[in-house]
């Protein structure tokens, strides 16, 4: 009972927070004089963005490669790919937990144990939440000066989140994060920690992922009509990314995720049209939704011939 009015609280909010998109977005197209005026498309770029924004997804389905081996599972590109991008449809479903069973029950299928899926899963939320977190750390200021905090204040802010960045990859918090995930199973899981080095020589790879994704986001801004600077507009999409996944309430970050980026967006666009953010950040859902929805049927096609191969 617990779990389901939880569940129905999130969704509550997520609407909520659609709503005040949807009504700022409205607002500030009436504001502009229409939404003819506050459109400006750039098909080449947006191509470019695109292009961009399917590498991110074939990075983010090699990092599950590279994780899954550090879990101790060696399985292949196509694997890897087919396994992620399937269980992807999951995070949609408030809990936050069903992309996780949808890793399980595939990854079980081309031999991987429940117990080195679950160490993947762990380590992989690990360097997500590190991810983010490096990659917010230039926004940081801006967002403590917008709310008027002073600059010692934003400093003691930047060399907190590097030191959680750094606790992340200690094998206290593996252990910690474990025990979360023991909880939320009701299981017993036998999991031996990766080690501080393995971690460590992950990072990066994150770290790219988030970066490809970052940049595909600033060629998106720019193909509707807004100049958004490389620096620090690449560190705004995975900074919203990352308040979206700890907002465990929303499925997938639905809504939260848009609204962090509206807000971001204005404080790096102090002249930023009215409603030209909210336009932005609806289009970086749909945007980002149609890569992932392409991924998986290409993973689909991927999984049914491997499984036809093997047969």
């Amino acid at each position: 009972m617990k779990k389901i009015l939880l569940n129905i609280l999130g969704l509550l909010l997520t609407a909520a927070a659609l709503y005040y998109l949807a009504d700022s977005f409205l607002s500030g197209a009436a504001e502009a004089g229409g939404f003819s005026n506050l459109l400006l498309f750039n098909p080449l770029l947006f191509a470019i963005s695109f292009f961009l924004m399917l590498m991110h997804l074939l990075a983010a389905a090699w990092s599950w490669m590279l994780v899954c081996g550090v879990a101790g599972a060696d399985i292949s590109f196509g694997q890897a790919f087919s396994v992620h991008f399937l269980a992807q449809v999951g995070k949609y479903i408030p809990g936050k937990v069903w992309g996780a069973v949808g890793k399980i029950g595939l990854s079980r299928k081309i031999g991987m144990s429940s117990a080195k899926t679950g160490h993947a899963l762990v380590l992989e939320t690990l360097f997500i939440v590190a991810g983010c977190l490096l990659m917010s750390l230039p926004v940081i200021p801006l967002a403590a000066q917008r709310i008027g905090l002073g600059t010692p204040l934003s400093v003691i802010i930047v060399v907190a989140s590097v030191v959680v960045v750094l606790f992340t990859a200690h094998p206290g918090a593996f252990r910690r994060l474990l025990k979360i995930v023991r909880s939320i199973t009701g299981r017993d899981i036998d999991i031996e920690d990766p080690g501080f080095a393995n971690v460590l020589k992950l990072l990066p790879v994150y770290i790219l992922v988030f970066l490809l994704q970052g940049v595909a986001f600033v060629f998106l801004a720019r193909s509707f009509g807004m100049n958004l600077p490389f620096y620090p507009g690449v560190f705004l999409l995975p900074t919203a990314v990352g308040i979206g996944f700890l907002a465990i309430f929303s499925p997938g970050g639905l809504g939260i995720r848009e609204i962090s980026l509206v807000w971001l967006i204005e404080i790096v666009m102090v002249s930023v049209e009215p409603g030209q953010a909210s336009l932005i950040s609806i289009a970086g859902r749909l945007w980002i939704t149609l890569g992932e929805a392409l991924a998986f049927l290409l993973a689909v096609i991927w999984w049914g011939s491997g499984r036809r191969d093997k047969s």
